[in-house]
């Protein structure tokens, strides 16, 4: 099985006491991501993947 790209989550430490910056940074993600309509085929998707291989 092909490992998943995980870079977001490793730039992230949930270890850590202070959780502020990790959910702001979950919480921007999802605000930029949010707003695309997307389906399994179409553009919304590709955009999505495009913004998450950025991260």
């Amino acid at each position: 099985m092909k490992k998943l790209k995980r870079d977001i989550v490793d730039k992230l430490d949930f270890r850590s006491q202070d959780f502020s910056q990790t959910g702001k940074a979950m919480y921007e993600l999802a605000c930029e991501l949010f707003p695309i309509p997307r389906s399994i085929t179409g553009q919304g998707f590709r955009a999505s993947l495009e913004i998450l291989n950025k991260t």
